[in-house]
């Protein structure tokens, strides 16, 4: 119990350190009050209060309640085996055990640690561990998986292969989020707001893991996504509105793509237009009836987020065989370089924050349990 006790007294020295970093407190100040705790707890508490205080004064929106979790750069603690070390004193780290699943500790025997924070749920403590290593992307494709992203299905997946042919889709049905939006424009008590909250960051990652299996599946994959603009809703129903307001489209793109990365898939963003509209099989225009979408040139019916996610995919296909022959938007690198050995987008493509193509650093972050011990 020592152990734990001195690890609630680190948030609490973390917590004041920051509190006062943010109301103005310079460094000499707060070591004159922590002089029996490490000097490295000040100085990372004064680096997160002035982050913090930067982005107040830039956007205007204050914080209803400070809640600091200490962070720890890769320098501050240690991971050896089921044994976690962390700076607390002059002379004295506080040692801890560590208890990740096998699935964490491949994850971690794969790249290395950038840093970490502490956090405290329900009484127990977390080791938040960010971890980085290098991909790199293949240069040719040969599965596109196109992802539409909605209200009915919070996703759907299709992959179109080499030969032009499309495997079975992958549904993920939006009942149950629809579900918990309803609970959460009922509610009144923030516990259960949040808790409510949380359970739709679960199903989030859960569809974007499984996104990024389904990919893995086919050889030399890219997954191809929606490049959303400025959305405006002009409906009156307002448990519509508050769907859409709760969407969390763009969240869910994130994840996806850094769970892809993570694995070396590559994702891109196309331009969405009348994808939703288009027949995948002939092109021709045609018409959505709620989940059912009817083409009267070749009078074939198809679910119709489905249709959306091979529209998707054979678009992008369309870019890669003919790039010459596409007006528009350049990715980008130019189409005009010719470095051997580079792999480029073709236009009307592009990737997020401009990150290239042929290789990137990526993190992730796994949650460890501590416990008492570790001496």
């Amino acid at each position: 119990m020592m152990a734990m006790d001195n690890v609630l007294k680190l948030f609490q020295t973390y917590d004041e350190a920051f509190r006062l970093a943010y109301s103005g407190f310079s460094y000499h100040e707060l070591r004159a009050i922590h002089k029996e705790f490490n000097s490295i707890i000040d100085a990372n508490a004064i680096y997160d209060a002035k982050k913090l205080l930067k982005v107040v004064l830039k956007t205007h929106n204050y914080p209803k309640k400070l809640n600091p979790k200490p962070l720890l750069r890769k320098q501050d603690f240690r991971i050896t085996g089921n044994k976690c070390s962390i700076i607390f004193k002059p002379g004295e780290r506080l040692e801890l055990k560590v208890f990740p699943s096998e699935k964490q500790l491949k994850l971690m025997a794969g790249a290395n640690p950038k840093g970490a924070r502490l956090v405290e749920r329900n009484g127990k403590y977390f080791l938040n561990l960010v971890l980085k290593k290098e991909v790199a992307f293949q240069k040719e494709f040969e599965t596109v998986i196109g992802v539409d992203i909605g209200i009915n299905y919070i996703a759907v997946c299709s992959a179109l292969t080499k030969d032009g042919r499309f495997k079975n889709p992958l549904f993920f049905k939006g009942g149950e989020w629809r579900h918990l939006c309803d609970r959460k424009r009922k509610t009144t008590r923030i516990e259960e707001f949040n808790r409510l909250t949380r359970r739709q960051h679960e199903i989030l990652h859960t569809v974007s893991k499984r996104i990024a299996e389904y990919a893995k599946r086919f050889p030399k994959p890219v997954i191809v996504l929606e490049r959303f603009g400025h959305f405006q809703n002009n409906s009156k129903n307002r448990r519509f509105n508050f769907l859409l307001g709760n969407w969390a489209r763009k969240k869910l793109q994130k994840i996806i793509e850094y769970k892809a990365n993570w694995e070396g898939i590559q994702v891109v963003y196309v331009n969405p237009a009348y994808t939703s509209l288009t027949c995948h099989y002939c092109g021709a225009k045609g018409k959505r009836n709620g989940l059912v979408f009817t083409c009267p040139t070749c009078n074939r019916q198809y679910n119709a987020d489905s249709n959306a996610a091979m529209s998707l995919a054979k678009k992008f296909r369309q870019l890669l065989d003919e790039p010459e022959a596409v007006t528009g938007e350049r990715s980008a690198v130019d189409l005009s370089s010719t470095v051997e050995g580079k792999a480029y987008l073709p236009r009307q493509t592009c990737i997020r924050h401009g990150n290239q193509m042929n290789g990137m650093m990526v993190t992730r972050t796994v949650r460890l349990p501590l416990g008492a011990g570790g001496g």
